[in-house]
């Protein structure tokens, strides 16, 4: 196992310091922002500290540092004070965010399949890759996943910024795919240039592009197909944005076979 369990009982036994989730995402520092017990956010900036420092002193390989990392980031969101995303923390710590964060390795399923990662803008990548199957899952409203997941971004960076706003966001490029005037262009962008024999797109009836206008786009480049699921609305979402009454939604799996 890439996980050696005598880093697990180091990192597990480290004294917590005071440091940068500490100082800008724990009531305790007088950030005024709740993300983490202060216990766990000195825990967490410890564990950071010491998975950084291990690079250069051990070594540690690039395989045993991003699980360290992921493991990490795994367990902190287990203890974090949100209702689901970290666009918002909550007033008063939760059951799960008041226990104390415990290192577990990250979960993997390991097999014999090569896998390529990629890091860059979807419609910049397309150009580039080809296949059998292409599924895509964007955002689909105006809230970015940038702020959702902002804090998780930041523990693994770990670089020095002034957070922003109430919630301490970290500045991030906009996706056009969170835009209103962009979102269907560059959507049918992605389609157009698409070497693949079939693509299925997630989305929901709340999106910035209807269900009519993502299968306008669609039809245009091959056979179409739509699949519907009802779903009970996520309470979290329903306290986020008020402007939804409803308490039902709908996703949609849009469905293509290119020309």
């Amino acid at each position: 196992m890439i996980f050696n369990f005598r880093y697990k009982d180091e990192l597990d036994n480290l004294k917590g310091v005071e440091g940068f989730i500490y100082k800008n995402y724990c009531s305790g520092s007088g950030s005024g922002r709740q993300y983490f017990s202060d216990e766990n956010g000195k825990k967490i900036d410890a564990v950071r500290q010491k998975i950084e420092e291990w690079r250069i002193t051990k070594p540690l390989s690039d395989n045993q540092y991003f699980f360290l990392l992921a493991s990490l980031l795994e367990n902190a969101d287990a203890v974090a004070n949100t209702a689901s995303v970290y666009g918002a923390y909550l007033k008063h710590l939760k059951k799960s965010a008041q226990k104390t964060l415990i290192l577990k390795p990250a979960l993997f399923d390991f097999n014999d399949a090569i896998h390529e990662v990629f890091n860059e803008d979807a419609n910049s990548l397309i150009n580039k890759i080809e296949g059998d199957v292409l599924y895509l899952d964007p955002p689909y409203n105006a809230r970015q996943y940038g702020a959702n997941y902002h804090l998780l971004n930041t523990i693994a960076r770990y670089d020095n910024f002034t957070p922003n706003g109430k919630t301490g966001l970290r500045n991030y490029e906009r996706s056009k795919y969170c835009q209103k005037r962009e979102v269907a262009n560059v959507f049918e962008n992605l389609i157009k240039n698409a070497k693949f024999k079939y693509i299925f797109l997630s989305y929901n009836n709340e999106g910035l592009m209807s269900e009519v206008e993502v299968r306008k786009i669609m039809e245009k480049y091959g056979r179409y197909d739509l699949a519907t699921i009802e779903y009970q609305r996520f309470k979290a979402d329903k306290t986020e944005n008020r402007n939804h009454k409803a308490t039902r939604t709908f996703e949609y799996l849009h469905i293509l076979q290119k020309k």
